[in-house]
């Protein structure tokens, strides 16, 4: 049995080690909430229902994607102010 960090892990080691502890310790709170919500609406039911019904799938994952391109362009046109390297994207 092998134990093997998964991408959470890896994602709150990474951020821990460029931004610092506060913000390690934000990521990982952020994944615990997010791991939290999923279980909760999976008790409800309503994670089943939403597998069951395709136009409510759709419906989420159409969602979530405008969300994640909101976040790419998002990150695309910030620049923080202490960058040094001119140009450079804010992450």
């Amino acid at each position: 049995f092998v134990f093997i960090p998964g991408p959470a892990t890896l994602l709150t080691v990474a951020r821990a080690t460029s931004s610092g502890t506060k913000v390690g310790i934000a990521t990982g709170a952020g994944i615990a909430a997010g791991d939290i919500f999923h279980t909760v609406m999976a008790m409800v039911g309503i994670s089943a229902i939403i597998a069951t019904s395709a136009m409510l799938f759709s419906i989420v994952k159409y969602i979530g994607a405008a969300y994640l391109v909101y976040l790419g362009i998002r990150a695309i046109i910030e620049k923080t102010s202490t960058d040094p390297a001119a140009g450079a994207l804010a992450i």
